[in-house]
């Protein structure tokens, strides 16, 4: 089913929308930098009753302000040309197996402690923005988990924008399970070569994560830190794109008929365990990049298969 752009607002007490399943809500950050700086939470501990929606107008009046609170987004198809502003401390799960929106992005521009899970984003327009975008020197533990991420290749490489953009020093980002797909330009840390001074600080992980059918940007990364493993790469061109200053720690990965796995321009990548990451066009990070929180690195010969199955909305 579709639903329009405008609605009645209504704010449904917890288990009064039986039908609405998701994954769990109580769920803190598990993994990577989003784990750190005291976590990230999102509207877990909120006051407020659970808000479930089901239109457009229902979820920008949820999302809006700065209180703490848990959103429920019921399955279907949303169709629009706009981004939506999200405010701090907001968890926004999508209900099973994962509401779609179609032309709608989502921004998280000076705002802290928010959590999007299993939403399917596509086809989002260069005019209107990024699928989702995450901008400010202010902003702090971000996760993103089991989204689900694409365009097509069908339209010139700014057709539409990134799937995901990080920019302007934001830190203690986690990007889990979620699928990169059809796309030109995937995601991008650091908009600038002439930012470091703000970008110097990011602090970025992508785990467990299935690109493929991709042009570049799995991700382009400047400056800061990055963590990537665990992840599929498959059926693309351009790989891990380490760039001006970046530090880059990438292990335990598996690229499949990828043509540039890993290569750089003026970054480092210490690339450890990494299945088919040949050509690898960068230079190890000396020192190497240390991980400051606990991970379990899966057997590589499990990886594809783990990551195919949990990866993306459910």
């Amino acid at each position: 089913m579709k639903f329009s752009t405008t609605g009645f607002f209504v704010l449904f007490i917890l288990g009064s929308l039986a039908s609405a399943q998701t994954p769990d809500h109580t769920q803190e950050a598990t993994l990577g930098y989003a784990t750190l700086n005291g976590g990230t939470k999102g509207g877990i501990g909120s006051t407020e009753p659970i808000a479930y929606v089901s239109t457009l107008g229902q979820l920008r009046l949820v999302v809006a302000d700065n209180t703490r609170r848990i959103i429920i987004v019921a399955a279907g198809t949303y169709v629009g040309n706009e981004v939506i502003p999200i405010g701090s401390n907001k968890s926004i799960i999508g209900a099973t197996p994962g509401p779609t929106f179609v032309g709608i992005g989502f921004r998280i521009l000076d705002k802290s402690n928010i959590i999007i899970r299993n939403l399917k984003i596509r086809k989002v327009l260069a005019d209107t923005g990024d699928a989702i975008e995450i901008q400010g020197t202010t902003v702090k533990n971000i996760w993103i988990d089991q989204c689900d991420l694409s365009s097509d290749l069908d339209h010139d490489p700014d057709y539409y924008e990134c799937l995901l953009d990080i920019t302007h020093g934001v830190q203690y980002v986690s990007i889990t399970s979620t699928r990169f797909h059809d796309h030109w330009k995937a995601s991008l840390v650091g908009d600038s070569d002439s930012n470091g001074s703000e970008d110097v600080v990011f602090t970025v992980t992508y785990a467990y994560n299935y690109w493929y059918n991709i042009n570049s940007g799995m991700p382009s990364f400047r400056f800061g830190k990055g963590h990537i493993f665990n992840s599929y790469f498959k059926d693309s061109v351009d790989g891990i794109y380490t760039r001006v200053g970046a530090v880059l720690r990438v292990e335990n990965n598996v690229f499949y008929n990828v043509v540039t796995p890993i290569y750089e321009d003026g970054g480092c990548a210490t690339a450890v365990n990494n299945q088919d990451a040949i050509p690898n066009l960068a230079p190890p990070c000396n020192p190497a990049l240390a991980i400051p929180y606990a991970h379990t690195l899966l057997a590589l010969s499990s990886v594809s298969a783990y990551v195919t199955a949990n990866s993306g909305t459910h």
